[in-house]
């Protein structure tokens, strides 16, 4: 939230909120071993835990094709996945297809889309027609 409001506030600038994202990135990816040790442990612990363990939902994130900008995707994932999300995160440069497809096989809750050029905008209106013609009913986050 911090980040957040200098930005809104003009206090900080892009280049400031994306050293801080790379910064975030790293603190997460020190304490995720942690977090999935303290979850196998539970398990051990439990073997029936993992049957009843379950998320808040299921998200599905992908940078659309055409754009490898991922640095607002992977803020978002880090923020669900800690707040109880299963995350799938497709990575960047994500075709449509592939995109409803693993929608489809992780069963997501939501599906969100992520690109920072103009020419992303068109991909995201042609995944959400996709999705549309194809039936999901999941919100699209964009």
């Amino acid at each position: 939230n911090i980040v957040g409001n200098l930005f809104g506030a003009g206090k900080m600038f892009l280049p400031q909120v994306i050293k801080s994202a790379r910064v975030m990135k790293k603190a997460v990816g020190v304490l995720i071993p942690f977090m999935e040790a303290e979850k196998a442990a539970k398990r051990l612990a439990d073997p029936t835990a993992a049957e009843t363990e379950s998320h808040a939902g299921c998200i599905l994130l992908a940078t659309v094709k055409g754009d490898v900008h991922d640095i607002g995707k992977n803020i978002v994932g880090v923020v669900l996945g800690c707040n109880n999300f299963k995350v799938v995160d497709l990575g960047v440069m994500v075709p449509c297809e592939r995109i409803l497809d693993e929608a489809r096989k992780c069963k997501a809750n939501i599906i969100g889309l992520s690109g920072l050029i103009t020419p992303s905008l068109d991909e995201m209106v042609y995944v959400a027609k996709q999705m549309e013609k194809e039936g999901f009913k999941v919100p699209l986050l964009i």
